[in-house]
Parts: C-alpha cells; structure tokens; sequence
C-alpha cells in the first residue's frame, strides 16, 4: 500500500463511494474510468463503495446495489440519485465522489463538462436546418435532459461539494462561465492514457497515409465535416485511406460517401476489441469534434505516436503544441481541416510531432490521474473536517 497521508503521525486511508449507473469498463468511457479508478484506489489501501444498479463482482470492491426503473430515462435518472441519497446513510463514507449524477458529492467530478455548452454544441452539430431546429425543440424540453441538468448540478448550486475536478481547462473555463464558484473551487486532472497498451509501432506503417477516426457518435465527433475535408483533397490526391472506428451510425453518411465518390478511399471497421493496433496501423488521427469534454481518442492517439488534428472544443486539445499536431477553431471550418490534413501527408512531418506528442503524453498516465485524484479526496476530507461535517 502506497499511502503517505497521516493524521496523528499515522497513515490512513479512506472509505470512498463512487457512483455509475453500470460499473462495468466495457460499456463506456465513464464506466471504464470509474472501474480503473476504484481499481487503483483499492491498490493504494483504501475501501471503496461503488452505488451502482448494474455491476460486475470485483474482488476488493464494495458494491453497493441500487434498484431502479430502467424505463423512462428520466425516471431511472432520478430514482438513481434519490436511492444514493438514501443508501450512502450510514455507511460513514469519508468522501464522496460524484460524477454528475448524485445529489450528495464531496468532490464532483463531471466527465461530460457543463451540460448547458453540451447541449448548445449538440445542437450544431446537426448540419439540416429543420433537423437543427427540430433537435433544439426536443432537447430543451426533454424531461430526461432537464432531469440530468438539475442533478448534475445541484450539489454546485447548493454549495454542498467540497472541492470540484474539471478534466480539462476547457470545462474550468465553461465551469467559470456557467456557475456560481470561483477559480479556486476547482483543481484540473485530466485523463490518463495507458501508455503500456498505446505504444508507437516499432516500424512506420507502409503504404499511402491512413487517416483515423474513432468514434461512437459520428455526428458529434465531426465525421460529416471530415468527409467535406476529405472530398476537398481526393480532388488532387487519391493515395491515401480514411479508416472509420467505433459503432456510429455509418448509414447516415453512405449518401455523403457515395455523392463524393469516395467509396474506394472510405473504410468502416466498427468496433475494435483491440484498438491500439489500429492507432498503430494508422498514420494520422482526425478528430474535428464539435464537443469532447476531454478526448481520450486524442490521448491514445498521441500516446500510440500519431499526430493528431482536432477542434478547440476538445478539451485535450490543450495537450497539442504547435510541434505536435493542429488545432482548428471549429468544424466547418473545412479548408482549415483539409489543409492541416494534407500537410500530415509529409511523413517526416509525421514522424518529428508523433514523437513529440508521445512524449507530452507520457506525463499524462492513469496513475497520475489517480494520484491527484487521491490527493483531491484528502483535501476534501480535510475542509469536511474543519467545516465540522461529520462522514456521510
């Protein structure tokens, strides 16, 4: 065990509940951080609880059961943070981690940032006017989007939190603009990569350049703005591939595909069980995203030595130096993305920024992530001891 926090001259170490709906690492990004988090908190001594309705046994880890509705959304939402209310009582927790869903969280940490900017960006992403304004319609009065705002932000409105994670500096900033706290409310953990698994090929991938892009929302991560870019260089330059990974909706964009004529340079692979071989069969990763709170695409993608080209509402894109890969403004901004794609078309290029983004990214490692996490319970268990609140 690795503590080296004392009180009394004696290590200690927490009781800490973390909360997701499924605690399951292959159902999603925040459900594979939440498992790798508890995970290392366990190894470094400390019981943790997780609240979750669905969950697979892990030796170590307490689950705690929460029984709710599955249908509608909005009530399976709201049962979920009034039954945490209920079962996180006398369990005397010494800190509480919330992701956004709970109404009681020592520390929130949400991984989808403001919901209020998520939602404004979701809405832009639609490229039809009606499918536009239908969108707007529907989720500013959706029942279930009111629901999840009024959650995710109650302990932040009530002041009930004691310290607050933003992943990135992207969503401090929003954070600041959105909310009644001030700078120093909130401490910025990014994500951790795994640099073990995302590695650099040993040698560079032969053939015309590959062009990557990963996603589970296609539409939200900007695909429909890339096949724009892409149709823009197939015009002058046909030898190279764009190889499409995750489990979007690849129908909605097979008229766009078939339109542009790029039926031989677009690839779909769907699903990967192992993605880092594809990140190291690729050359270059593109990810013209409208909203990502904090890509971890865009980490694993520098980890695995590619350069990588994506949008200032990434919030990993502060990772990105000028030496490391591009940074454009926003998605539509096609001739912008086309050009910083086709000057990734010079393998020397290439090679010189996917070293030196694999090098920044090294400083960004799961463990790191944990040790500051841990680091921001202590504190928050710290000022609950001085402000005199007793363990949930």
């Amino acid at each position: 065990m690795g503590l080296v926090y004392y009180m009394d001259g004696k290590e200690f170490p927490l009781k800490v509940g973390l909360a997701v709906y499924n605690f399951d690492p292959k159902k999603g990004g925040a459900e594979r951080y939440a498992y790798d988090l508890a995970l290392r908190l366990l190894q470094k001594g400390h019981k943790v609880y997780i609240f979750c309705s669905k969950g697979i046994e892990t030796e170590g880890i307490n689950l705690v059961p929460l029984t709710v509705v599955p249908y509608p959304r909005w009530l399976r939402t709201l049962f979920f943070a009034l039954k945490h209310r209920v079962a996180i009582k006398g369990l005397s927790l010494d800190v509480m981690l919330g992701f956004g869903n709970t109404f009681v969280a020592d520390v929130y940490q949400s991984h989808g940032g403001v919901h209020k900017v998520w939602m404004e960006r979701e809405i832009v992403s639609y490229e039809d006017r009606k499918e536009r304004r239908l969108k707007a319609f529907l989720l500013k009065n959706n029942i279930n989007q009111k629901i999840q705002e009024w959650i995710g932000e109650y302990p932040i409105k009530k002041r009930s939190f004691f310290k607050i994670v933003a992943i990135s500096d992207m969503v401090k900033r929003h954070m600041l603009d959105h909310y009644p706290i001030s700078d120093g409310d909130i401490t910025v953990v990014y994500n951790g990569v795994d640099i073990e698994r995302f590695i650099p090929p040993k040698e560079i991938p032969k053939g015309p350049p590959v062009i990557l892009f990963s996603a589970g929302n296609f539409r939200l991560k900007g695909l429909s703005p890339l096949l724009d870019a892409i149709s823009i260089l197939s015009k002058t330059k046909r030898s190279f591939k764009l190889h499409i990974m995750g489990r979007g909706n690849k129908k909605r964009y097979g008229r766009k595909i078939k339109e542009y004529r790029l039926g031989d340079i677009v690839y779909f692979l769907g699903e990967q069980k192992s993605p880092e071989n594809i990140y190291r069969s690729s050359h270059i990763l593109v990810h013209p995203t409208f909203y990502d709170a904090c890509s971890l695409t865009t980490m694993e993608a520098m980890a695995s030595g590619l350069p990588v080209v994506t949008t200032r509402w990434n919030g990993s894109s502060a990772l990105i130096g000028e030496d490391e890969g591009f940074v454009i403004d926003e998605p539509q901004d096609i001739e912008g993305l086309a050009s910083s794609i086709i000057t990734l078309f010079d393998e020397n290029l290439r090679v010189i920024m996917g070293k030196k983004g694999r090098k920044k990214i090294e400083n960004f490692t799961m463990e790191r992530n944990a040790f500051e996490i841990e680091k921001v319970l202590y504190e928050a268990k710290d000022e609950k001891g001085r402000k005199g609140v007793v363990s949930r």
